[in-house]
C-alpha cells in the first residue's frame, strides 16, 4: 500500500501555515534585492553639497568636507582646478575644509602648528599625515606635482590644508622655469618686481592649483619683506583672499601684518634642517610663547625624518603640560556663535562649567 506524502498527510491549517512562510520568505527576498540595486552611489562632489545649503559653522562637523562645487567658480582657472568663491549661502572655505574643532578648556594655551615643505606623495609624507595629530596643518606649494593625491591624503587623516604662496623679496625676477632654485620663489611669485596685473594673475594661478583648502601661507623673506608686505599689491591679495572666503597665515616670525581679512601670524619658525637638540630648542620656545599671548603658531619645514620624530614626541606630552593643540584655523576664525553661553534674563552671561568652549583665548 503506498503511503501518502507528506504534504499529504498535514492538514489544511499546516499547509496554510507553511505557505505563510514561504511568502515571507519571498517578500524579505525581493526587499534584499531592491535594496542592493538602490544603495547610495559612491559620494561624488555634487552630492558632498546636499549638506551645504545651510551656513555651516565650523566646528559642525567631524570629517573635512571634499570640494564643494557650489564653493567654485564654474570654469578651471589656468592652474588647473576653479578658483574658490564665497558660497550663495555665505559658506566659505576657510569653515568648510577647516579640521574638526578642539575643545579646549578656558584659560588653556593654544598652540597650531603649520607643516610645510613636503615635497612628494610619497611614504614618507603618507607616513607622516598619518601619524601626527589632525589638529595638525599642512601647507602644499603650488609647484607640487600630484597635489589632488596629497589633498585627499590629508583629508583622509583630518588635517586641514593651506597652499603656499610663492614671494619674491628680492630685487631679481622670478625665474622663468617652473623648477625653481631654492633661493628663488619660482615663476608664479608674487614679486615688487610684477605689475599689479602680472601679480593678479600670478595669484589666480596659485589659487587654482588645488581645491578643498582652508586659506594660503606666505613666507617672505630678505631686507624686502616688510615693504612687499605693506605694498598696495599685497593689501589687494589680501582682499581677493578674503573676497573668496581665506584665509591668509604669515609664515615668516618676527613680522607684522595688517589689513583685510582673516590673518594669522607664526611666532616660531621651526628649522626642519637643524639637529635633534635645535629642533627641540625651537619646539621648546613655540610652547613659550603660546604660555606667554595664551596661543601661537608654529611652522615647520621642510619635512624630514627626524623633525618628524621631534614633533611627533613633543606632541605627546603637550597635555601633561596643560596645553592644547588645535588646527591653525581655530585660532584665526572667529568664535561660533554655537560656542557662545546664552545669555540670562537679566543680561548675565551663564556659563556651563561641565562643556568649556572652545573659544576662549581667541
Amino acid at each position: 500500500m503506498r503511503t501518502p506524502s507528506l504534504w499529504r498527510r498535514l492538514t489544511s491549517r499546516g499547509r496554510l501555515f507553511i505557505w505563510f512562510w514561504l511568502a515571507v520568505g519571498a517578500i524579505a527576498a525581493i526587499l534584499a534585492a531592491s535594496l542592493h540595486f538602490i544603495r547610495p552611489p559612491h559620494p561624488s562632489i555634487a552630492q558632498w553639497n546636499a549638506d551645504v545649503g545651510r551656513h555651516r559653522l565650523k566646528g559642525d562637523h567631524n570629517t573635512i568636507l571634499q570640494p564643494q562645487m557650489a564653493l567654485l567658480e564654474k570654469h578651471n582657472g589656468t592652474g588647473g582646478f576653479p578658483l574658490p568663491l564665497t558660497g550663495p549661502h555665505g559658506q566659505t572655505a576657510r569653515q568648510l575644509y577647516a579640521a574638526p574643532t578642539v575643545d579646549v578648556p578656558p584659560g588653556t594655551p593654544m598652540v597650531a602648528v603649520v607643516l610645510e615643505g613636503i615635497s612628494e606623495p610619497d611614504a614618507q609624507t603618507t607616513d607622516a599625515m598619518a601619524s601626527l595629530p589632525g589638529a595638525v596643518s599642512v601647507a602644499f606649494s603650488p609647484y607640487l606635482s600630484g597635489a589632488d593625491t596629497l589633498m585627499e591624503t590629508a583629508r583622509q587623516y583630518q588635517h586641514e590644508t593651506l597652499l603656499t604662496l610663492p614671494m619674491q623679496t628680492s630685487s631679481t625676477k622670478p625665474a622663468v622655469s617652473q623648477t625653481a632654485p631654492a633661493d628663488d620663489a619660482g615663476p608664479r611669485a608674487i614679486s615688487l618686481m610684477n605689475s599689479a596685473q602680472q601679480n593678479t594673475e600670478n595669484l589666480n594661478w596659485v589659487l587654482s592649483r588645488m581645491a578643498g583648502y582652508v586659506g594660503v601661507m606666505g613666507t617672505p623673506t630678505g631686507a624686502n619683506a616688510n615693504t612687499l608686505l605693506h605694498a598696495q599689491d599685497f593689501t589687494n591679495m589680501l582682499t581677493e583672499l578674503n573676497k573668496r572666503g581665506l584665509l591668509y597665515v604669515n609664515g615668516t616670525a618676527g613680522q607684522s601684518i595688517n589689513g583685510p581679512g582673516l590673518l594669522g601670524q607664526a611666532d616660531v619658525q621651526i628649522n626642519a634642517d637643524a639637529d635633534i637638540v635645535g629642533i627641540d630648542i625651537q619646539l621648546l620656545k613655540l610652547q613659550q610663547a603660546a604660555r606667554r599671548n595664551g596661543h601661537a603658531i608654529g611652522v615647520m619645514s621642510p619635512l624630514r625624518p627626524v623633525a618628524l620624530a621631534c614633533l611627533r614626541a613633543w606632541i605627546a606630552h603637550l597635555q601633561d603640560i596643560g596645553i592644547a593643540l588645535v588646527p591653525v584655523s581655530q585660532l584665526i576664525l572667529p568664535p561660533d556663535p554655537a560656542d557662545t553661553p546664552p545669555a540670562t534674563p537679566n543680561g548675565a552671561m551663564r556659563v556651563n562649567l561641565a562643556s568649556p568652549t572652545a573659544a576662549q583665548g581667541r
